[in-house]
């Protein structure tokens, strides 16, 4: 067996435990999810003409997850160089075929052609790696997500805002309008993981008090970062303000679904079953008004057992 077939089978091994540890028949998610990528991806492009652009902007993001500089720094001590490399590259390429299958679907040659020139820039990419002098961020460190997300996303930032400016000198507003959605993934993306239980602890709230504080604060920084292209869509783009209101509302109910996700699984990661809540809550904004105190009640009975 080579290195490379071993390190994806353990890979297999790893995921099929955990989805057994959720209480879950693994196969019920083999078959399952699958299944509700395609329903969601049909929902999405049945729903928005922008969805060429929100599913690249998604496969980015999920690219981005396998660009860990602990995790990288890892398979580099175990493996080889030549090793190494082939696992980059078949991870993108595993990570981004089920966005290329449905696109050939629809086809849609140039978004996979992206998709696959997005799966190779993405392979040097290492984030997270410690220097002396740390990205300054326009966020306070405490609370730290967006400072942490912040310096880890900022070449997506940096692309979000570069779709923003072709979209405005092309006249195109429909692409224009679709970074304001890349941008609230990539911002939601940074509460995708749980802090040690002292973080929340050392509060002197509380849990309903802690909750509406983080929410807040996530609402405050996604400002930060959204605003300059909320502005710019509305003075180019003045005949689409209406669906502009509508993205950006959409975006912060679902920036608040992620926080009060998070804390109501905490400190484990969310569940498999919240995490098709999530996705349908973004794929059917109005569903937001009942997933959202749904996850309120699961969060504040959660970090009362902490708080």
């Amino acid at each position: 067996m080579t290195a490379l077939s071993y390190f994806f089978r353990l890979q297999v091994k790893r995921m099929h435990r955990t989805i057994s540890d959720w209480g879950l028949n693994p196969w019920l998610i083999y078959i399952g999810a699958p299944l509700l990528f395609a329903g969601g991806s049909i929902a999405l492009f049945s729903r928005t003409t922008y969805a060429n652009w929100i599913y690249v902007g998604i496969a980015a993001i999920a690219l981005v997850q396998l660009s860990g500089s602990v995790r990288l720094g890892f398979l580099q001590q175990v493996f080889d160089q030549q090793t190494y490399w082939r696992i980059r590259m078949l991870e993108n390429t595993l990570m981004v075929m089920p966005f290329m299958v449905f696109l050939l679907y629809r086809g849609e040659a140039w978004f996979i052609l992206g998709l696959l020139v997005l799966a190779v820039i993405t392979l040097p990419l290492r984030l997270g790696s410690k220097g002396s002098t740390p990205l300054p961020t326009p966020f306070s460190n405490r609370p730290f997500e967006f400072a942490v997300g912040f310096r880890n996303s900022v070449g997506l930032l940096f692309i979000a805002y570069v779709l923003m400016i072709v979209g405005i000198s092309v006249g195109n507003g429909h692409l224009s309008i679709a970074t304001l959605l890349l941008v609230v993934l990539i911002c939601s993306n940074y509460y995708a993981w749980s802090e040690p239980s002292l973080y929340v602890w050392i509060y002197q709230l509380t849990p309903q008090a802690f909750l509406w504080l983080k929410v807040r604060i996530a609402f405050g920084h996604l400002t930060v970062v959204l605003l300059p292209l909320v502005l710019a869509v509305a003075c180019f783009f003045p005949g689409d303000w209406l669906i502009v209101l509508a993205i950006v509302a959409m975006g912060y109910g679902y920036l608040a679904l992620v926080v009060l996700a998070k804390y109501a699984a905490f400190p484990r990661g969310v569940s498999f079953l919240q995490g098709i809540i999530m996705a349908v809550s973004l794929m059917f904004p109005p569903l937001l008004l009942v997933s959202v105190p749904y996850f309120f009640r699961q969060a504040k009975n959660n970090i009362s057992l902490i708080l």
